[in-house]
């Protein structure tokens, strides 16, 4: 990859990232795996016209990195709390993937849907509903823990999961319409980078807190999600529909692909669904049919996509060199740290090593303090190393975190081997997405970047879910 100055090659990844600029720039799709555009990007160091005053952007800022606050805060809260939960819902044991399961497979397909649909309406009110509807399944959630709700409880987190989603793809429809290439939008979609460790921190801290009252996990997360849905109401300016090519007439929400929606979410409900089912019974012929139809519908989601005018994933993703082994290693990397490593490595915690939940909290925290640090290291390395050993440094990132667990016994102290595994492993999930967005900016038509983003995130979280199901299955054996 070609070397240039750090602060245009930020503006640039800050630019892509909005993915919303003028899309009659297809004329110069990057051929080259490695090439990155030389040209400057149009400077904006101003105050968008759309917010009145600081005070209004600041809370604009906040209300659009609360998407990726609230994704890390409940996958903390629940991680920490994973043993106390199975014994207040009375959960068998090879259901208990499904309390991270069920919040990753809805926030997954819900990015991928919400991501088109920000495109097509006014996001505002996406924002606010998707904040509401946090708020009354938060609230739900405080009388869903209980054995005889336990239907319910996965119910709320699937719909906590879908309303995630549909925040993390507004916020990056609205922040890459209002802010032009800049440094304050570098300065923007840092802030946002950075809510992942902070969230992990103060999600863990909150579930620790909460164990011996998990029904103030939910409630606590309903007073924050009730206060953000007023500063939304106030602070997210009201915005028209993305304009598409200049061919094209003004979109809509007419041009939403709905049968594209419908068959991807699902053959991903299927998929996962049946997968989850096959241990606890024993593979009886129902779930093998689920797990079949899950594969077809997605098979068919393909055709559906290369048929439909504006379709959710763009197919010239797929034509695009490198594009399917970058999925490829993100889905293994980021399944391994999100779905593997974290949740078992809370759970050694808690049963092997028998540390009540505010203690297991506590020994994550420097993983939120190394992910912040990774953010920065990662924003300064840019432009000195290629994307694809970027990739690779983060693939040794994610494995070194199991290597360090690999040898400990019950008696093993934190300072031993935990401790020096969640340091460098929090380098993996940032470097892989640094290394991803490089990849996308440099090799991927600025009209096909929203999917592609909203692909690796898809990515991302289906992947939690079926590598906790497929270690699972291969402990079962």
């Amino acid at each position: 990859m070609a070397h240039s100055d750090p602060s245009r090659m930020i503006d640039r990844f800050t630019h892509n990232v909005g993915c919303l600029e003028n899309k009659n720039d297809d004329a110069r799709q990057l051929t080259g795996p490695s090439r990155v555009s030389h040209e400057a990007p149009r400077q904006s160091h101003g105050k968008p016209p759309e917010l009145p005053t600081l005070f209004a952007e600041i809370v604009f800022v906040v209300v659009c990195s609360v998407g990726q606050l609230l994704f890390a805060i409940v996958l903390a809260n629940t991680l920490v709390n994973q043993i106390t939960l199975i014994d207040a819902l009375g959960l068998a044991g090879s259901k208990s993937p499904w309390l991270i399961g069920s919040f990753c497979l809805a926030n997954g397909v819900s990015v991928v849907v919400s991501g088109s649909l920000a495109d097509l309406t006014n996001p505002k009110w996406l924002t606010v509903g998707a904040l509401v509807w946090l708020t009354v399944w938060n609230l739900i959630g405080i009388f869903s823990i209980t054995p005889s709700r336990i239907v319910l409880h996965f119910v709320v987190r699937a719909m906590i999961g879908l309303a995630v989603g549909m925040i993390q793809s507004t916020a990056v429809s609205m922040l890459g319409r209002i802010y032009k290439p800049g440094q304050r939008k570098t300065i923007v979609f840092s802030s946002m980078a950075a809510m992942i460790p902070l969230g992990f921190g103060v999600g863990a801290l909150q579930g620790g807190a909460f164990s011996a009252h998990l029904h103030w996990v939910f409630g606590s997360t309903a007073i924050v999600c009730a206060l953000c849905t007023v500063a939304a109401y106030w602070a997210v300016p009201t915005l028209p529909p993305s304009s598409g090519l200049a061919s094209e007439a003004t979109l809509s929400i007419k041009d939403f692909d709905y049968l594209g929606a419908a068959v991807s979410v699902g053959g991903c409900g299927l998929l996962i669904f049946g997968l989850t089912q096959g241990a606890p019974t024993h593979w009886t012929p129902y779930t093998y049919t689920l797990v079949i139809v899950g594969v077809l519908l997605l098979v068919a989601f393909y055709f559906v996509e290369r048929w439909v005018s504006r379709p959710l994933i763009d197919g010239r993703l797929w034509k695009t060199p490198g594009m399917v082994w970058l999925l490829i290693s993100y889905f293994l990397g980021y399944g391994s740290f999100n779905g593997a490593w974290m949740f078992y490595a809370v759970r050694f915690f808690l049963t092997i090593q028998d540390k009540p939940p505010i203690i297991a909290a506590l020994y994550f925290i420097p993983l939120a303090i190394s992910g912040t640090v990774a953010t920065v290291v990662v924003a300064k390395t840019l432009h000195v190393l290629p994307g694809h050993y970027i990739l690779i440094c983060s693939m040794i990132a994610f494995a070194l975190g199991p290597a360090f667990f690999l040898p400990q016994t019950s008696d093993t102290t934190y300072w031993e081997l935990s401790l020096p595994g969640v340091i460098p492993v929090a380098f993996g999930p940032e470097m892989s997405f640094e290394a991803a967005s490089i990849f996308v900016t440099s090799n991927v038509l600025k009209s096909s970047q929203c999917s592609a983003g909203g692909l690796l995130v898809t990515m991302q979280n289906l992947s939690s879910t079926i590598k906790i199901r497929a270690l699972l299955l291969l402990g079962a054996k």
